[in-house]
């Protein structure tokens, strides 16, 4: 009962409490104001840009590509037949094309005459056939190095025949020469070189040549007569026919013309005109191949 008296008679105590009360709250109020002006005139939080990684190795960029057909170009190759032919007195065969007219021509009336064969046209492919002799062998190689550019030289062996081969290519063809080495003579002592001129404009002439030069092949004169093989026919100089008598031995005195008054062997008549290892294609024109 005290107390309460005492509360009754203190009545500025409670005023002042509720002004602090009262200040306090102010305070407060105040303090949040300030607090809410402060965020309103700073900036926005900032937001800072993840740049993009690279792709990693492993992973495959597709790219949109644009496809234009190409036109296709379609080579249609004709493969000729072929057909074996021979020569009995050369001792000789080989195989060609059936739609090549090959024919033989006798350069030189002697004991040893040399011999052109022609197998394509406009003599693009020959084989000269001569009585092996050192110094012919010479001028073959001489010639043919010769060409322009410089032949690149290389050994080749085919059907147990040795040759030197030359090849030199300019002006849209391919010059290709086979010189026969004197260990690979036939029997009666002739040797062969095989040359031809392949145009570029033709992409398979070269290779079609090179076949013919792989199926070049010797025989013995035991099986001459029983060769298989059209024969190639023989001709001179002037494109008369030349009859094919064998007188016997090597030396070859069977190039005798028809009809030929003098009679006997071919080295009688004109004979004197070359010597007897080879006729004229080393007198002054060196070997007659041309090229």
């Amino acid at each position: 009962m005290v107390l309460q008296k005492q509360h009754l008679t203190n009545p500025e105590k409670i005023h002042e409490r509720k002004y602090l009360v009262i200040v306090l709250m102010g305070v407060l109020v105040l303090g949040i104001f300030n607090a809410g002006c402060t965020r309103s005139a700073g900036t926005g939080p900032v937001t800072t840009a993840v740049p993009e990684s690279p792709p990693s190795p492993t992973e495959t960029v597709t790219a949109t590509t644009t496809t234009v057909p190409q036109p296709v170009v379609t080579i249609i190759r004709y493969i000729s037949q072929t057909k074996d032919i021979k020569d009995t007195g050369l001792l000789f065969a080989l195989q060609v094309p059936v739609e090549w007219n090959v024919s033989t021509y006798l350069l030189m009336r002697t004991d040893t005459p040399d011999y052109r064969t022609d197998l394509a046209a406009d003599t693009a492919f020959s084989i000269h056939s001569y009585y092996f002799s050192q110094d012919k062998d010479k001028a073959y190689r001489e010639q043919f190095r010769q060409w322009s550019p410089a032949p690149t030289e290389t050994i080749v062996k085919i059907n147990d025949i040795t040759y030197d081969r030359f090849e030199s290519a300019s002006d849209g063809s391919t010059k290709v020469s086979y010189i026969m080495r004197g260990s690979s003579v036939n029997e009666r002592g002739y040797a062969s070189v095989l040359v031809f001129t392949a145009r570029d404009s033709n992409r398979f002439e070269k290779e079609d040549f090179e076949k013919v030069v792989s199926s070049f092949r010797y025989f013995g004169r035991s099986s001459a007569s029983t060769e298989p093989g059209e024969e190639i026919p023989l001709y001179d100089s002037s494109g008369n026919t030349v009859s094919r008598k064998a007188s016997g031995g090597d030396s070859l005195a069977w190039g005798e013309w028809e009809g030929d008054s003098s009679g006997g062997d071919s080295s009688s008549g004109d004979s004197s005109g070359g010597d007897s290892s080879g006729g004229s294609s080393s007198d002054g024109g060196g070997c007659g191949c041309g090229g």
